[in-house]
């Protein structure tokens, strides 16, 4: 009998094969300097060596890595984060808090950039925003949006605006806050400090 001289275990092999640029944000810099946030995908192909009569078997298996921002407070504080991630059927926009700083109010659009709701002069509408909830001071909350508002391989805008409260040690509000998911203004005309960052949803 012909012997293998190929492993019985199996042998991964991880590859990236492409992965995009994950936002940086640097609370700091200029907003109009900020990198934008992208959707990143990463694929792995796992080799499984077969027998010395067959050929090696490669299965490709995609993974869809978060976009995380700050969410910015009062325009200068860092609140806590917005994480972006997509699989097949949904896009999942989750709220988080660090600092003391808590939620009392969650507005999100997901969706085409152009058709963020504003009005007359420009700026966002976080009321007219399609999601919305209210928070009896948690730190997490997640969105769960159907993957047609931003198809998979689609590009689109999130717009992630928040009322937070900082509390101190005892439970007692310290301040009060707008804060939003940070990107790039909406208004770039000099209106209110309302903020979008772009969305490329991947494809598991």
């Amino acid at each position: 009998m012909k012997k293998s001289l190929l492993p019985a275990l199996l042998v991964a092999a991880v590859f990236t094969i492409f992965s995009c640029k994950k936002s940086d944000v640097n609370p700091g810099m200029p907003q109009e300097q900020q990198p934008a946030a992208t959707a990143q995908q990463t694929a792995r192909y796992v080799m499984i060596p077969k027998s010395d009569d067959e050929p090696i078997k490669t299965d490709r298996i995609d993974e869809c890595i978060p976009t995380e921002v700050l969410l910015i407070a009062g325009q200068t504080m860092n609140a806590g984060s917005i994480s972006v991630s997509n699989d097949a059927a949904f896009i999942y926009v989750t709220y988080t808090t660090t600092n003391g700083w808590v939620l009392t109010q969650t507005h999100l659009y997901v969706g085409d950039c152009a058709l963020i709701p504003v009005n007359n002069p420009g700026n966002p509408i976080p009321g007219q925003f399609p999601y919305a909830g209210t928070h009896s001071n948690i730190t997490s909350y997640t969105y769960t949006i159907p993957i047609s508002k931003i198809p998979s391989g689609g590009c689109g805008c999130i717009a992630a605006h928040a009322v937070v409260k900082q509390l101190n040690s005892s439970g007692g509000t310290i301040q009060t806050q707008t804060g939003w998911g940070q990107g790039t203004l909406i208004n770039m005309t000099g209106g209110n400090w309302g903020m979008k960052f772009d969305y490329c949803s991947c494809t598991p």
